[in-house]
């Protein structure tokens, strides 16, 4: 049944379903026995598909290709690829399609930059936009563009006619999934880390309100036509207990969200009570009668479908390997699914659920020598209980924002003390030893630890170990938005970098190439005699919050929660050498 979340307690809604034994029965045939690769990744090529649209006249799909910086564009009748269109940019993401069918609208998440892709010609002209700009929609009259800005906290507005970026609106932490209102006047996004949806006025051009949840890792949002009331997936972590058992660390839900309503939403549904192979809710559609969601589920490789006014939640299993968008035709009579590490796109029936057809999407220009350990990283087969992946805590191989109090780390934290998530992206083999307390030395035996004491999964084959320590080295960071556009310093930054070598005495701990990772230090935010692991800094100012439990939430709060000035001898700067000593760091 639904169910909503209360403080210590489950209760059912007033108009909760009621269900058949039947309700949880997959639509295809029950799944085999539990393997790591149930649903196979495409190891021999993959072009990573993404995201989903459509033109208006349902002719033509166009899927944008992670891996490849390519727009396949696919007849829809046929399921023919007729071109990969370059995006002019490095792992595309968001697509949308203006009204006239004339122009693709593509967001270049890793280089940073925004394209617009003539369909007609191929040609694409690009706007630089640092800060890992994630998905993009389009305004009902076609002059504009919303851009949500991951790193920087905002939605860029993006005039057309001219590319160029005319306001940024604030949202909350790490925005990603758009959703516009038909008639273009109200827009949401889905804050991943912040675990809220922003509503904005776009006449205004302001945010208007958030919606809370309990969770975070919102990947996906929709909003009614009316603009009152948004639909969002998300996960939420019961790290306010240790983690005794993997079963029940996340639980996957989806919430219905009012504007500035309470924090569990005006419905907060559980999926694993309702659901199957539910992992990593990623995108989320409502059918065209606005019954029924569709939600792709990465970690589960699957899609499931719930009915908004009653009726029984069904489930498309093994749809394809680590589905993350869909989308419906516009005549409604099918969803398109990306499978992201399957090479293909899954053509889902809506009324029989079945997979129609599957349209592989070409060969990939290169191999992937990481793609087992990117596979294995995202799903919930790795874990028991299958509930989430390496990837919900790490979402990207970033940061979910929480500490976690730990029981399977024989370490001086033990299970009281809570462990902020640091992210995994920048070079994490280069920065040995490994947790907080820097307990690990190596990151295979990091690994392993993990898989059988947090994950308590069976420990893995040395070759699939290697596979996923192979992709966490892979992990690169973006260019860093805060610095000049040429990837210099500034300023500010390089009087920051006097201080940090010199005066602030940072240099001291945070050393090698990442500036950190190479010894232990106290701080005084832990017990007398309880080192910490220097954390390194490349990247930095993208892994809040900071210190080992997240006290800090902001780069300047590391000093301002510093009880006893024992890091480095920042003490003795003035506000002004302060303020240029943490652009440095933002910059690195």
């Amino acid at each position: 049944m639904y169910c909503h979340f209360k403080p210590f307690l489950l209760c059912c809604a007033a108009a909760a379903l009621t269900l058949t034994p039947a309700a949880l029965v997959a639509q295809e045939a029950p799944a085999p026995a539990n393997t790591l690769l149930r649903v196979p990744p495409a190891l021999e090529g993959n072009r990573a598909p993404f995201e989903v649209a459509f033109t208006p006249d349902g002719s033509r799909a166009l899927v944008t290709e992670f891996d490849e910086g390519t727009l396949a564009v696919i007849d829809t009748v046929s399921g023919k690829v007729l071109q990969h269109l370059s995006t002019g940019g490095k792992e595309p993401t968001g697509v949308a399609v203006t009204p006239d069918g004339a122009r693709a609208l593509v967001t270049n998440s890793f280089s940073g930059s925004f394209a617009v892709i003539a369909l007609a010609s191929g040609k694409v002209s690009v706007l630089p936009l640092l800060g890992a700009p994630y998905d993009v929609v389009v305004s009902p009259d076609g002059t504009t563009a919303y851009v949500s800005v991951s790193q920087l906290d905002h939605v860029a507005v993006i005039d057309l006619a001219e590319l160029k970026v005319t306001t940024r609106i604030p949202t909350g932490r790490r925005p990603r999934a758009l959703d516009l209102t038909p008639d273009g006047k109200t827009l949401v996004s889905a804050n991943l880390q912040q675990g809220s949806v922003t509503f904005i006025d776009t006449a205004a051009r302001t945010a208007t309100a958030q919606g809370p949840t309990p969770a975070v890792n919102l990947r996906g949002v929709v909003v009614y036509p009316d603009g009152r009331l948004a639909y969002c997936v998300g996960q939420r972590a019961q790290n306010e207990r240790p983690t005794e058992t993997a079963v029940g660390i996340w639980s996957n839900q989806s919430f219905h969200v009012r504007p500035n309503g309470g924090r569990n939403g005006a419905e907060n549904i559980w999926l694993d009570f309702i659901g199957k192979d539910v992992s990593d809710p990623d995108s989320v559609v409502f059918d065209p009668a606005r019954q029924r969601v569709f939600i792709t589920c990465m970690g589960g490789h699957s899609v499931n479908v719930l009915p908004l006014r009653g009726g029984d939640p069904k489930v498309v299993r093994g749809v394809g390997a680590c589905p993350k968008g869909l989308a419906f035709t516009p005549d409604g009579r099918e969803v398109w699914v990306a499978n992201h590490l399957g090479n293909s796109v899954a053509v889902i029936d809506p009324t029989s659920l079945e997979v129609k057809r599957r349209i592989d999407l070409g060969p990939a220009s290169w191999r992937d020598p990481n793609l087992l350990g990117r596979y294995l990283f995202s799903t919930a087969t790795l874990t028991r209980g299958e509930q989430f992946s390496c990837n919900s805590c790490h979402p990207d191989g970033a940061t979910d924002g929480i500490a976690w109090k730990f029981v399977h780390v024989p370490d001086a934290f033990g299970k009281e003390v809570n462990r902020n998530v640091r992210s995994l992206r920048g070079g994490v083999r280069e920065s040995p030893p490994y947790r907080w307390t820097g307990h690990e030395k190596d990151l295979d035996e990091f690994v392993q630890h993990e898989v059988v004491g947090l994950l308590q999964s069976p420990k893995l084959e040395a070759a699939q170990a290697t596979a996923i320590v192979d992709y966490l080295h892979s992990l690169r960071l973006t260019p860093n938005p805060y610095r000049n556009p040429d990837q210099s310093l500034t300023e500010a930054a390089v009087r920051g970098k006097g201080l940090f070598t010199g005066k602030a005495g940072c240099a001291e701990c945070h050393t090698g190439p990442l500036f950190g990772g190479q010894r232990k230090a106290w701080i005084g935010t832990t017990p007398p005699g309880v080192d910490l692991d220097v954390p390194h800094l490349a990247g930095v100012y993208d892994t809040d919050p900071y210190l080992h439990d997240g006290r800090a939430t902001s780069l300047p709060e590391i000093f301002e929660k510093d009880p006893q000035k024992l890091h480095g001898n920042t003490g003795v700067l003035t506000p002004e050498e302060l303020k240029d000593l943490l652009q440095f760091v933002r910059e690195l």
